[in-house]
């Protein structure tokens, strides 16, 4: 069942990038790349990723016209995303062992992702010593996607000015 899973994960991400169409399927720290064209630097999946649901979520997130895939993913025993831009395929791992914004490096605290295709966001503001100062206004150019919790929120995970960017959202 596993490899059965895994199988269509593998052929729903190709079949995304080989798409010319722009079109959506559903709907600040810095992530790592960890690959640029099919360097064999991107460590393989633990088992199947079904933490998440959907398992993976489609969208131009880097506005170069292709449509690109992130993927719910668990390596090394941590929760993560890939992001794949497919027209590159560079690769880039939020979570999963690499920290991410106020995420961390296992994202086992995320119950629920979604595309965001708002043209604005906002991002929840902090004061030096930690509590919440208010709230600012974030243009975002590309569809983008939600990572959080029903009860304390997340973030906005966001393609800015050439990298992966965490735009608070709640606490």
């Amino acid at each position: 069942m596993i490899k059965k899973s895994l199988c269509l994960i593998a052929f729903a991400a190709l079949f995304s990038c080989e798409q010319q169409e722009n079109k959506l399927e559903t709907k600040s720290a810095t992530a790592e790349q960890t690959t640029t064209q099919g360097s064999p630097e991107l460590k393989a999946p633990d088992r199947e990723a079904n933490w998440l649901n959907p398992q993976y979520l489609t969208a131009d997130f880097n506005g170069d016209g292709h449509v690109d895939t992130a993927f719910a993913v668990i390596i090394n025993s941590k929760k993560g995303i890939i992001i794949k831009h497919c027209d590159t395929n560079e690769e880039f791992i939020i979570g999963a062992g690499n920290k991410f914004g106020n995420g961390g490096d296992d994202f086992n605290w995320v119950e629920n992702w979604n595309l965001v295709t708002d043209s604005i966001t906002y991002e929840v503001t902090f004061m030096e010593e930690g509590d919440i100062d208010g709230s600012r206004d974030v243009k975002l150019d590309y569809p983008a996607f939600y990572i959080g919790t029903e009860e304390e929120g997340g973030a906005t995970v966001a393609w800015k000015e050439g990298k992966y960017v965490w735009i608070h959202q709640a606490d």
